[in-house]
Order: C-alpha cells, then structure tokens, then sequence
C-alpha cells in the first residue's frame, strides 16, 4: 500500500510527466487492442504505418501529421518499456525547474525535430520510424543545459539518473528498427531549447510574463523553422503509394 502512496505522491509532483508516461502506454494497449495486428510480427509494419508511425516518403508526401503521431508508437514492449522508465526517471527532476509550458514544449518539438531529422535521412529509404525516444533525449539534454546555464555542482547534478536514462534509451538504437537519427535531432533541440530557457529564466527570472512570452515565442520561432524544413523536402501527395 505505501508503494502505491509512493506512486501516487510521485505522480502528483510531476504532472505533465505522469500524463505523457499514461498516454504512450494507453496508445500503446488500445491500439492493440483495436487492431490485432500489432500482436502479430507478419503484420506488425502494416500496423504501425496505420497507426501513425513515420516513413519518410508518405511523411513528405503530405502525411505530416506523422512526425508528431509516431512518437506515441511504439515497436514492441521492450521498446515501450525502456522509454517509459527513462522519461519517468528523469523527467520530473526538469519539470519542477521549469515552467510547464517550456517543459512540454521541449518534449514534443525535440520530438518533432527527431522526426524530421530521421525523415531526412531515410527519404530514399523504406524505413518506419517510431518511439518517444528522440522527445526523451530531448529532455535529458535540456536537463544537462540546465545544470551547465546555472553552474550546478556535480555533487548537485542528478548523474546516475542521467546515465541510466541515457542508457536506457540511445540503448535502444542498438534493437533492430530503431532509427538513430530521431535520436541524435532530439538531443540536439533538447540541448539548445533547454539552454535558451534556461538562460531565459536566469536572466528575466520566472515566473514574470516577460519570461513566458519569450519562451512561447522561441517555440512560435521552432515551429516555424520545422515547417520551413518540412516544405523544403516535400514530395508530391501521390509520391508515395501505400498499400
């Protein structure tokens, strides 16, 4: 029972984290649940691809919806698995150091940024792309710029939690179907919006509106840049036929 207090205490203190951990596991078995081919490993590409996961060629196509869709897909359990305990492990300790509007802007635009970046790199391949990995990453290196903005000791420094998570889920780019390149662009995002925040809130402090209009305004910039990308490599809607 005291565990149980002790999940429901956790979960109350990291809200947004605790609702992104319930909702990837609830797309996770509902959809499963509703098409039975994602327990099945003969049509388990077919799945994933009517679900929402990332291809390349029908992402450009004009299917864009897929860099944000595909980052509540998930290959397997295992993969479900290790991403879950990496955000859960680290994402509260940056969500309670900053607001929650920049914590989950950096979730899901390094997980946009991971996506198009994997899109990039494999739009002459036929490759599915899928995981929360790259939005995770993003968390864990924007805790990192954090810790560098405000000179944080190492001794203050949540080390053994940023390696394990680090471990647990650019561990999962050594299983097969896992496309590194989301990896490596949510990383990236992570650090540099986490270490723009960061300077943010040290230099305007929070929570003064100047702070938050900043921070709404560098994601207003982000996205703009994801959709300049984007329409750059865009394909003709027919490009890609999916049958």
């Amino acid at each position: 029972m005291s565990t149980l207090n002790d999940i429901k205490y956790y979960a109350s203190q990291s809200k947004i984290t605790s609702t992104l951990v319930v909702i990837n596991i609830l797309c996770f078995f509902v959809f499963r649940l509703l098409d039975s081919r994602g327990f099945s490993t003969l049509y388990e590409n077919h799945f994933l691809i009517d679900w929402g996961a990332d291809v390349a060629g029908l992402t450009f196509s004009g299917q864009y919806w897929r860099m944000f869709t595909n980052l509540f897909m998930h290959v397997g359990f295992t993969h479900l698995a290790m991403n879950m305990l990496a955000l859960w492990s680290i994402g509260p300790i940056l969500e309670k150091r900053i607001p929650a509007i920049a914590f989950l802007g950096i979730y899901l635009f390094s997980g946009l940024v991971g996506s198009l970046s994997s899109d990039i790199a494999t739009i002459n391949q036929n490759i599915i792309s899928c995981g929360a990995s790259g939005a995770i990453l993003g968390i864990i290196t924007a805790l990192l710029a954090y810790c560098l903005v405000f000179k944080a000791n190492i001794q203050e420094m949540p080390v053994k939690v940023m390696l394990i998570s680090l471990i647990l889920t650019a561990g999962l780019g050594l299983l097969p179907s896992i496309d590194n390149m989301a990896h490596i662009g949510g990383a990236c995002a992570g650090f540099v919006l986490g270490g723009l925040i960061s300077l943010c809130i040290k230099t305007f402090k929070y929570p003064s509106k100047l702070t938050l209009l900043i921070i709404s305004l560098l994601f207003i910039v982000t996205a703009l840049g994801l959709y300049i990308v984007y329409m750059h490599y865009a394909l003709p809607s027919d490009y890609y036929i999916y049958n």
